[in-house]
């Protein structure tokens, strides 16, 4: 797989919110995998990008949709914490670890 420049996170973030805000259950999460910060090849402001991806978290949330961020880059610390929230996110070391962490994760979010 190769990246192809962009990331829109708030985007897809409010996208897969307003299918979930339709669903009618008691818990509803989302959870994105990704393997880097929002990006996109039409924004050069990337703090701009962070920032909607933020604020999409946070509309979702008033909707009842707790969304967490399970992240490839392992420079995600630097980040990820201000969009998802400090217990919101998971820095994963290796894609190949990644089935064995998911379903710990969905364990873990769904009690």
């Amino acid at each position: 797989m190769t990246g192809q420049l962009s990331t829109r996170m708030g985007a897809a973030i409010r996208h897969a919110g307003h299918h979930l805000k339709l669903q009618r259950s008691a818990k509803k999460l989302l959870i994105v995998i990704t393997d880097g910060e929002p990006a996109d090849v039409d924004v050069r402001d990337p703090q701009y990008l962070r920032y909607d991806t933020k604020k999409a978290v946070e509309e979702v949330a008033r909707d009842g949709v707790t969304t967490y961020c399970m992240s490839l880059d392992p420079r995600a610390d630097n980040y990820v914490s201000r969009i998802f929230g400090q217990k919101n996110f998971m820095v994963v070391d290796h894609v190949q670890r990644l089935p064995e962490k998911l379903p710990m994760l969905y364990a873990g979010l769904t009690r």
